[in-house]
């Protein structure tokens, strides 16, 4: 399935947004568990559930997260150069 841009795309929950709330989020906190992260959405609404895996998925391709199974955590990544 892949998401494509309509023009009935609701900005304020789209996955860019709600990527770049999450990595603010990480940026401040450098790790955080997949429970917080997702509360930090909770500005978004209810439609912050359907773009949260594909923000970590966005955001994990870009190189920009990692996910530590052990602590059910995920890391923000600094690649020390802008994108």
């Amino acid at each position: 399935m892949m998401i494509r841009p309509a023009k009935h795309l609701d900005l304020n929950t789209c996955v860019l947004r709600t990527a770049s709330i999450m990595l603010s989020k990480l940026q401040s906190v450098r790790v955080c568990t997949y429970t917080d992260l997702r509360a930090s959405l909770s500005v978004l609404g209810e439609d912050a559930d359907v773009a949260f895996v594909h923000a970590i998925h966005l955001l994990f391709l870009l190189g920009r997260i990692d996910y530590h199974a052990q602590t059910d955590s995920f890391e923000y990544i600094n690649s020390g150069k802008m994108l």
